[in-house]
Protein backbone atom coordinates (compact mmCIF):
# COMPACT_ATOMS: atom_id res chain seq x y z
CA UNK A 1 0.00 0.00 0.00
CA UNK A 2 1.37 3.41 -0.97
CA UNK A 3 1.58 6.31 1.47
CA UNK A 4 -1.13 8.05 -0.57
CA UNK A 5 -3.45 5.05 -0.14
CA UNK A 6 -2.59 4.60 3.54
CA UNK A 7 -3.47 8.20 4.36
CA UNK A 8 -6.73 7.88 2.46
CA UNK A 9 -7.62 4.72 4.37
CA UNK A 10 -6.75 6.33 7.73
CA UNK A 11 -8.94 9.31 6.86
CA UNK A 12 -11.83 6.99 5.89
CA UNK A 13 -11.52 5.15 9.22
CA UNK A 14 -11.37 8.45 11.14
CA UNK A 15 -14.61 9.55 9.50
CA UNK A 16 -16.43 6.32 10.38
CA UNK A 17 -15.04 6.26 13.93
CA UNK A 18 -16.42 9.75 14.52
CA UNK A 19 -19.95 9.19 13.28
CA UNK A 20 -19.80 9.76 9.53
CA UNK A 21 -21.76 7.40 7.31
CA UNK A 22 -20.08 6.40 4.06
CA UNK A 23 -21.87 4.52 1.28
CA UNK A 24 -20.48 1.16 0.20
CA UNK A 25 -20.88 2.45 -3.33
CA UNK A 26 -18.06 4.99 -3.15
CA UNK A 27 -14.32 4.98 -2.62
CA UNK A 28 -11.22 7.10 -3.07
CA UNK A 29 -9.26 7.07 -6.31
CA UNK A 30 -5.93 8.60 -7.25
CA UNK A 31 -6.49 11.09 -10.07
CA UNK A 32 -3.08 12.74 -9.83
CA UNK A 33 -2.16 11.55 -13.31
CA UNK A 34 -5.11 13.65 -14.53
CA UNK A 35 -4.05 16.68 -12.50
CA UNK A 36 -6.92 16.31 -10.03
CA UNK A 37 -5.37 14.73 -6.93
CA UNK A 38 -7.55 12.50 -4.76
CA UNK A 39 -11.16 12.08 -5.86
CA UNK A 40 -14.24 9.99 -5.14
CA UNK A 41 -15.34 7.23 -7.51
CA UNK A 42 -18.47 5.10 -7.77
CA UNK A 43 -17.56 1.48 -6.93
CA UNK A 44 -20.98 0.29 -8.13
CA UNK A 45 -23.95 1.79 -9.95
CA UNK A 46 -25.55 4.59 -7.89
CA UNK A 47 -29.13 5.77 -8.26
CA UNK A 48 -30.30 9.37 -8.32
CA UNK A 49 -31.04 10.73 -4.81
CA UNK A 50 -28.98 7.99 -3.16
CA UNK A 51 -27.00 9.15 -0.13
CA UNK A 52 -23.25 9.08 -0.70
CA UNK A 53 -22.15 10.14 2.78
CA UNK A 54 -23.17 12.24 5.76
CA UNK A 55 -20.82 14.23 7.98
CA UNK A 56 -21.91 15.09 11.56
CA UNK A 57 -21.40 18.74 12.45
CA UNK A 58 -18.78 18.09 15.17
CA UNK A 59 -16.41 16.95 12.40
CA UNK A 60 -16.54 20.35 10.69
CA UNK A 61 -13.46 22.48 11.31
CA UNK A 62 -14.40 26.08 12.04
CA UNK A 63 -13.53 28.91 14.40
CA UNK A 64 -16.13 27.48 16.79
CA UNK A 65 -14.88 23.87 16.79
CA UNK A 66 -11.12 24.50 16.72
CA UNK A 67 -9.26 24.12 20.01
CA UNK A 68 -7.50 27.43 19.37
CA UNK A 69 -10.26 29.49 20.97
CA UNK A 70 -9.85 27.58 24.26
CA UNK A 71 -6.07 27.78 24.01
CA UNK A 72 -6.22 31.58 23.67
CA UNK A 73 -7.35 31.90 27.27
CA UNK A 74 -8.62 35.38 28.01
CA UNK A 75 -7.76 36.65 24.51
CA UNK A 76 -10.72 37.44 22.24
CA UNK A 77 -8.49 38.12 19.23
CA UNK A 78 -10.45 35.69 17.01
CA UNK A 79 -13.58 37.79 17.47
CA UNK A 80 -11.72 40.96 16.51
CA UNK A 81 -10.36 39.59 13.24
CA UNK A 82 -12.01 40.19 9.89
CA UNK A 83 -12.80 38.07 6.84
CA UNK A 84 -11.06 34.73 6.64
CA UNK A 85 -8.35 35.60 9.17
CA UNK A 86 -9.90 33.74 12.16
CA UNK A 87 -10.31 30.50 10.21
CA UNK A 88 -6.87 30.82 8.63
CA UNK A 89 -5.31 31.17 12.07
CA UNK A 90 -7.25 28.13 13.30
CA UNK A 91 -6.01 26.08 10.35
CA UNK A 92 -2.44 27.24 10.94
CA UNK A 93 -2.76 26.10 14.55
CA UNK A 94 -4.53 22.77 13.98
CA UNK A 95 -2.54 21.70 10.91
CA UNK A 96 0.76 21.70 12.82
CA UNK A 97 -0.44 19.80 15.91
CA UNK A 98 0.31 16.07 15.92
CA UNK A 99 -2.47 15.58 18.47
CA UNK A 100 -5.05 17.61 16.53
CA UNK A 101 -8.45 15.94 16.25
CA UNK A 102 -8.31 16.71 12.51
CA UNK A 103 -4.82 15.30 11.84
CA UNK A 104 -6.09 12.44 9.60
CA UNK A 105 -7.99 15.09 7.65
CA UNK A 106 -4.98 17.37 7.22
CA UNK A 107 -2.95 14.35 6.08
CA UNK A 108 -5.10 14.04 2.94
CA UNK A 109 -5.29 17.75 2.15
CA UNK A 110 -2.76 19.08 -0.39
CA UNK A 111 0.51 20.56 0.78
CA UNK A 112 1.23 22.20 -2.56
CA UNK A 113 -1.05 24.30 -4.75
CA UNK A 114 -1.24 25.08 -8.45
CA UNK A 115 -3.04 28.43 -8.10
CA UNK A 116 -1.28 31.54 -9.49
CA UNK A 117 -0.63 32.66 -5.89
CA UNK A 118 2.21 30.10 -5.90
CA UNK A 119 3.43 30.52 -9.48
CA UNK A 120 6.88 31.74 -10.47
CA UNK A 121 7.21 35.16 -12.09
CA UNK A 122 7.85 33.47 -15.44
CA UNK A 123 4.58 31.55 -15.16
CA UNK A 124 2.71 34.68 -14.08
CA UNK A 125 3.87 36.33 -17.32
CA UNK A 126 1.83 33.71 -19.19
CA UNK A 127 -1.29 35.36 -17.73
CA UNK A 128 -0.45 38.80 -19.16
CA UNK A 129 -3.55 40.42 -20.59
CA UNK A 130 -6.00 38.16 -18.75
CA UNK A 131 -8.42 39.16 -16.02
CA UNK A 132 -6.49 37.16 -13.39
CA UNK A 133 -3.32 39.14 -12.80
CA UNK A 134 -4.89 41.98 -10.81
CA UNK A 135 -6.99 39.53 -8.77
CA UNK A 136 -4.27 37.21 -7.44
CA UNK A 137 -4.06 39.36 -4.33
CA UNK A 138 -0.68 38.22 -3.00
CA UNK A 139 0.33 41.69 -1.84
CA UNK A 140 -3.00 42.18 -0.03
CA UNK A 141 -2.70 38.74 1.57
CA UNK A 142 0.83 39.53 2.76
CA UNK A 143 -0.50 42.69 4.42
CA UNK A 144 -3.23 40.72 6.23
CA UNK A 145 -0.57 38.36 7.57
CA UNK A 146 1.64 41.18 8.86
CA UNK A 147 -1.25 43.20 10.31
CA UNK A 148 -3.57 40.54 11.77
CA UNK A 149 -1.91 37.13 11.95
CA UNK A 150 1.75 37.76 12.77
CA UNK A 151 1.04 39.84 15.93
CA UNK A 152 -1.01 36.96 17.40
CA UNK A 153 1.78 34.49 16.62
CA UNK A 154 4.34 36.72 18.33
CA UNK A 155 2.09 37.33 21.35
CA UNK A 156 1.51 33.60 21.94
CA UNK A 157 4.87 31.80 21.73
CA UNK A 158 3.36 28.95 23.76
CA UNK A 159 0.97 28.20 20.89
CA UNK A 160 2.86 29.26 17.78
CA UNK A 161 6.39 28.92 16.42
CA UNK A 162 7.28 31.80 14.06
CA UNK A 163 9.61 29.46 12.18
CA UNK A 164 6.67 27.13 11.42
CA UNK A 165 3.64 29.39 11.57
CA UNK A 166 4.98 31.71 8.91
CA UNK A 167 3.86 33.53 5.78
CA UNK A 168 4.15 30.40 3.64
CA UNK A 169 1.86 28.41 5.95
CA UNK A 170 -0.54 31.38 6.00
CA UNK A 171 -0.79 31.32 2.20
CA UNK A 172 -1.29 27.55 2.15
CA UNK A 173 -4.07 27.70 4.76
CA UNK A 174 -5.71 30.59 2.94
CA UNK A 175 -5.60 28.57 -0.26
CA UNK A 176 -7.17 25.58 1.52
CA UNK A 177 -10.06 27.80 2.59
CA UNK A 178 -10.49 29.27 -0.89
CA UNK A 179 -10.53 25.86 -2.56
CA UNK A 180 -12.15 23.61 0.05
CA UNK A 181 -14.30 25.54 2.53
CA UNK A 182 -18.10 25.66 2.56
CA UNK A 183 -20.57 28.16 3.94
CA UNK A 184 -22.36 26.47 6.83
CA UNK A 185 -25.97 27.37 6.09
CA UNK A 186 -27.39 26.14 9.41
CA UNK A 187 -25.04 28.31 11.45
CA UNK A 188 -25.62 31.18 9.04
CA UNK A 189 -29.37 30.97 9.66
CA UNK A 190 -28.89 30.91 13.43
CA UNK A 191 -26.58 33.92 13.27
CA UNK A 192 -29.06 35.70 11.01
CA UNK A 193 -31.73 35.24 13.67
CA UNK A 194 -29.38 36.70 16.28
CA UNK A 195 -28.53 39.59 13.97
CA UNK A 196 -32.20 40.41 13.43
CA UNK A 197 -32.63 40.74 17.19
CA UNK A 198 -29.73 43.18 17.34
CA UNK A 199 -30.38 45.12 14.14
CA UNK A 200 -31.90 48.07 16.00
CA UNK A 201 -28.64 48.46 17.93
CA UNK A 202 -26.31 48.11 14.97
CA UNK A 203 -28.01 48.37 11.60
CA UNK A 204 -24.73 48.88 9.78
CA UNK A 205 -23.01 45.74 11.09
CA UNK A 206 -21.39 43.85 8.19
CA UNK A 207 -22.62 40.32 7.48
CA UNK A 208 -20.57 37.54 9.02
CA UNK A 209 -18.67 35.07 6.87
CA UNK A 210 -19.52 31.67 8.31
CA UNK A 211 -16.98 29.33 6.78
CA UNK A 212 -16.10 25.79 7.72
CA UNK A 213 -13.92 23.01 6.39
CA UNK A 214 -16.09 19.95 5.71
CA UNK A 215 -14.06 16.71 5.73
CA UNK A 216 -14.99 14.35 2.87
CA UNK A 217 -17.24 16.87 1.09
CA UNK A 218 -14.09 18.57 -0.19
CA UNK A 219 -12.73 15.33 -1.64
CA UNK A 220 -15.12 15.68 -4.59
CA UNK A 221 -13.58 17.35 -7.61
CA UNK A 222 -15.24 19.73 -10.09
CA UNK A 223 -15.53 19.43 -13.85
CA UNK A 224 -17.73 21.84 -15.76
CA UNK A 225 -20.82 20.05 -17.05
CA UNK A 226 -20.23 16.84 -15.07
CA UNK A 227 -21.83 17.68 -11.70
CA UNK A 228 -23.61 14.61 -10.33
CA UNK A 229 -23.73 15.22 -6.56
CA UNK A 230 -24.92 17.93 -4.20
CA UNK A 231 -24.32 18.78 -0.54
CA UNK A 232 -27.39 19.28 1.66
CA UNK A 233 -27.20 21.15 4.99
CA UNK A 234 -29.30 19.57 7.73
CA UNK A 235 -29.69 20.29 11.44
CA UNK A 236 -27.29 17.60 12.66
CA UNK A 237 -25.15 16.84 9.62
CA UNK A 238 -24.16 17.70 6.07
CA UNK A 239 -25.35 15.10 3.58
CA UNK A 240 -24.04 14.45 0.06
CA UNK A 241 -26.51 12.92 -2.40
CA UNK A 242 -26.38 11.85 -6.02
CA UNK A 243 -28.42 14.19 -8.22
CA UNK A 244 -28.41 11.78 -11.16
CA UNK A 245 -27.61 8.13 -11.83
CA UNK A 246 -23.87 7.43 -11.62
CA UNK A 247 -22.36 4.38 -13.27
CA UNK A 248 -19.70 2.20 -11.65
CA UNK A 249 -16.23 3.60 -12.32
CA UNK A 250 -17.41 7.17 -12.90
CA UNK A 251 -15.94 9.97 -10.83
CA UNK A 252 -18.34 11.74 -8.48
CA UNK A 253 -18.29 15.51 -8.97
CA UNK A 254 -19.59 18.34 -6.85
CA UNK A 255 -19.87 21.76 -8.46
CA UNK A 256 -17.87 24.85 -7.54
CA UNK A 257 -20.40 26.98 -9.41
CA UNK A 258 -20.74 28.36 -12.93
CA UNK A 259 -17.22 29.79 -13.02
CA UNK A 260 -15.14 31.11 -15.88
CA UNK A 261 -11.65 29.69 -16.39
CA UNK A 262 -10.02 32.77 -14.88
CA UNK A 263 -11.86 32.16 -11.60
CA UNK A 264 -11.33 28.39 -11.69
CA UNK A 265 -7.59 28.91 -12.09
CA UNK A 266 -7.33 31.67 -9.49
CA UNK A 267 -9.32 29.78 -6.84
CA UNK A 268 -8.71 26.11 -7.60
CA UNK A 269 -5.64 25.89 -9.80
CA UNK A 270 -7.13 24.42 -12.99
CA UNK A 271 -9.04 25.43 -16.11
CA UNK A 272 -11.54 23.56 -18.29
CA UNK A 273 -11.44 23.21 -22.06
CA UNK A 274 -14.40 24.79 -23.86
CA UNK A 275 -15.82 26.22 -20.65
CA UNK A 276 -19.38 27.43 -21.43
CA UNK A 277 -19.19 29.85 -18.50
CA UNK A 278 -16.12 31.68 -19.75
CA UNK A 279 -16.24 35.46 -19.87
CA UNK A 280 -14.14 38.51 -20.55
CA UNK A 281 -14.12 41.77 -18.62
CA UNK A 282 -13.96 45.21 -20.22
CA UNK A 283 -12.52 47.76 -17.83
CA UNK A 284 -14.88 50.66 -17.08
CA UNK A 285 -12.01 53.09 -16.66
CA UNK A 286 -10.65 52.16 -20.07
CA UNK A 287 -14.06 52.87 -21.62
CA UNK A 288 -13.93 56.39 -20.18
CA UNK A 289 -10.32 56.94 -21.23
CA UNK A 290 -10.98 55.81 -24.79
CA UNK A 291 -14.09 57.84 -25.46
CA UNK A 292 -14.19 60.77 -23.03
CA UNK A 293 -10.63 61.60 -22.08
CA UNK A 294 -10.69 65.03 -23.75
CA UNK A 295 -14.42 65.66 -23.29
CA UNK A 296 -15.05 68.83 -21.25
CA UNK A 297 -18.24 67.16 -19.96
CA UNK A 298 -16.30 64.06 -18.93
CA UNK A 299 -16.85 64.45 -15.18
CA UNK A 300 -20.54 65.29 -15.59
CA UNK A 301 -21.07 62.29 -17.83
CA UNK A 302 -19.30 60.01 -15.35
CA UNK A 303 -21.41 61.39 -12.50
CA UNK A 304 -24.61 60.86 -14.49
CA UNK A 305 -23.64 57.30 -15.45
CA UNK A 306 -22.76 56.49 -11.84
CA UNK A 307 -26.08 57.86 -10.60
CA UNK A 308 -27.93 55.75 -13.17
CA UNK A 309 -25.85 52.71 -12.15
CA UNK A 310 -24.69 52.17 -15.72
CA UNK A 311 -20.95 52.67 -15.27
CA UNK A 312 -19.17 49.96 -13.30
CA UNK A 313 -15.60 48.83 -12.64
CA UNK A 314 -16.01 46.43 -15.52
CA UNK A 315 -18.49 45.26 -18.13
CA UNK A 316 -18.80 41.52 -18.73
CA UNK A 317 -19.08 39.83 -22.11
CA UNK A 318 -19.63 36.06 -22.04
CA UNK A 319 -20.18 33.17 -24.43
CA UNK A 320 -23.63 34.52 -25.36
CA UNK A 321 -21.76 37.31 -27.21
CA UNK A 322 -24.18 40.05 -26.24
CA UNK A 323 -22.99 43.50 -25.17
CA UNK A 324 -24.38 44.46 -21.75
CA UNK A 325 -27.17 47.04 -21.98
CA UNK A 326 -25.29 49.19 -19.47
CA UNK A 327 -22.25 49.32 -21.75
CA UNK A 328 -24.32 50.24 -24.82
CA UNK A 329 -26.12 53.02 -22.92
CA UNK A 330 -22.78 54.23 -21.55
CA UNK A 331 -21.37 54.49 -25.07
CA UNK A 332 -24.42 56.50 -26.15
CA UNK A 333 -23.80 58.96 -23.29
CA UNK A 334 -20.06 59.24 -23.97
CA UNK A 335 -20.56 60.06 -27.67
CA UNK A 336 -23.37 62.53 -27.00
CA UNK A 337 -22.77 66.14 -28.04
CA UNK A 338 -23.14 68.93 -25.49
CA UNK A 339 -26.73 69.56 -26.53
CA UNK A 340 -27.59 65.85 -26.67
CA UNK A 341 -26.19 65.32 -23.19
CA UNK A 342 -28.24 68.24 -21.85
CA UNK A 343 -31.36 66.51 -23.17
CA UNK A 344 -30.29 63.24 -21.55
CA UNK A 345 -29.81 65.05 -18.24
CA UNK A 346 -33.20 66.73 -18.48
CA UNK A 347 -34.89 63.37 -19.02
CA UNK A 348 -32.86 61.88 -16.13
CA UNK A 349 -32.95 58.62 -17.99
CA UNK A 350 -30.35 56.50 -19.76
CA UNK A 351 -30.52 56.33 -23.55
CA UNK A 352 -32.03 53.10 -24.82
CA UNK A 353 -29.35 50.44 -25.46
CA UNK A 354 -29.73 50.55 -29.24
CA UNK A 355 -26.87 49.30 -31.39
CA UNK A 356 -26.53 52.24 -33.74
CA UNK A 357 -23.69 52.34 -36.27
CA UNK A 358 -21.55 54.79 -34.23
CA UNK A 359 -22.00 52.73 -31.06
CA UNK A 360 -21.09 49.54 -32.93
CA UNK A 361 -17.88 51.21 -34.12
CA UNK A 362 -17.06 52.31 -30.57
CA UNK A 363 -17.67 48.80 -29.23
CA UNK A 364 -15.44 47.26 -31.90
CA UNK A 365 -12.67 49.76 -31.08
CA UNK A 366 -13.03 48.89 -27.39
CA UNK A 367 -12.81 45.14 -28.03
CA UNK A 368 -9.82 45.53 -30.35
CA UNK A 369 -8.06 47.58 -27.68
CA UNK A 370 -8.81 44.80 -25.19
CA UNK A 371 -7.17 42.29 -27.53
CA UNK A 372 -4.00 44.38 -27.64
CA UNK A 373 -3.44 43.69 -23.94
CA UNK A 374 -2.35 40.15 -24.85
CA UNK A 375 1.22 39.70 -26.11
CA UNK A 376 0.18 36.74 -28.30
CA UNK A 377 -2.52 36.07 -30.89
CA UNK A 378 -5.37 33.58 -30.62
CA UNK A 379 -3.90 31.47 -33.45
CA UNK A 380 -0.51 31.34 -31.72
CA UNK A 381 -2.14 30.25 -28.46
CA UNK A 382 -4.18 27.53 -30.21
CA UNK A 383 -1.01 26.20 -31.85
CA UNK A 384 0.93 26.24 -28.58
CA UNK A 385 -1.87 24.39 -26.76
CA UNK A 386 -1.30 21.41 -29.06
CA UNK A 387 2.34 21.17 -28.00
CA UNK A 388 3.80 19.67 -24.84
CA UNK A 389 3.87 22.35 -22.16
CA UNK A 390 3.86 22.63 -18.38
CA UNK A 391 0.61 22.36 -16.44
CA UNK A 392 0.71 26.05 -15.51
CA UNK A 393 1.36 27.06 -19.11
CA UNK A 394 -1.52 24.89 -20.32
CA UNK A 395 -3.94 26.42 -17.81
CA UNK A 396 -2.80 29.94 -18.72
CA UNK A 397 -3.36 29.13 -22.40
CA UNK A 398 -6.88 27.88 -21.70
CA UNK A 399 -7.70 31.15 -19.91
CA UNK A 400 -6.20 33.28 -22.68
CA UNK A 401 -7.90 31.30 -25.44
CA UNK A 402 -11.30 31.43 -23.74
CA UNK A 403 -11.15 35.20 -23.31
CA UNK A 404 -9.81 35.85 -26.81
CA UNK A 405 -12.44 33.64 -28.45
CA UNK A 406 -15.17 35.65 -26.77
CA UNK A 407 -13.64 38.93 -27.97
CA UNK A 408 -13.11 37.70 -31.54
CA UNK A 409 -16.63 36.27 -31.76
CA UNK A 410 -18.07 39.49 -30.34
CA UNK A 411 -16.17 41.57 -32.91
CA UNK A 412 -17.36 39.29 -35.74
CA UNK A 413 -20.95 39.59 -34.56
CA UNK A 414 -20.74 43.39 -34.35
CA UNK A 415 -19.17 43.65 -37.80
CA UNK A 416 -21.99 41.54 -39.24
CA UNK A 417 -24.49 43.81 -37.49
CA UNK A 418 -22.75 46.86 -38.95
CA UNK A 419 -22.94 45.43 -42.48
CA UNK A 420 -26.59 44.54 -41.95
CA UNK A 421 -27.43 48.07 -40.82
CA UNK A 422 -25.44 49.57 -43.68
CA UNK A 423 -27.39 47.47 -46.18
CA UNK A 424 -30.66 48.49 -44.53
CA UNK A 425 -29.67 52.16 -44.79
CA UNK A 426 -28.73 51.69 -48.46
CA UNK A 427 -32.09 50.04 -49.16
CA UNK A 428 -33.93 52.86 -47.41
CA UNK A 429 -31.96 55.48 -49.34
CA UNK A 430 -32.81 53.72 -52.61
CA UNK A 431 -36.51 53.64 -51.74
CA UNK A 432 -36.48 57.34 -50.91
CA UNK A 433 -34.71 58.14 -54.17
CA UNK A 434 -37.25 56.14 -56.20
CA UNK A 435 -40.13 57.90 -54.44
CA UNK A 436 -38.67 61.32 -55.27
CA UNK A 437 -38.22 60.47 -58.94
CA UNK A 438 -41.66 58.86 -59.27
Amino acid sequence: MTDFEAKGQAFWQWLETNGATLSNGIGFKDYRSEGAGRGVVATRDIKEDEELFSIPRPLLLSVETSKLRDALTGDDVLDKMTGWSPLILCLMYESQRDDSFWKPYFDVLPKEFSTPMFWSLDDIKELEGTDIVEKIGKKEADEIFSQEIEPVIKNHPDLFDPAVHNLDLFHRCGSLIMAYSFHDEKDAEEDADDDREEEDEDEEAPPKELLAMVPMADMLNHKTGYNNARLFHESDCLRMKAIKDIREGEQIYNTYGELCNADLLRKYGFADENNPFDLCELNGGQVIDMFAKQDKLRDKKIEFLMEEEALDDCFVVDTDHVLPDELVSTLHVLRASDEEFKQIERKQKLPKPRLTAPVIDMAIDLLQARLKRYPTSLDADMTELQQNCSTNKRHALLVRIGEKQIIHNMIDKLQQERVKRSNENDDEASRNKRQKTA
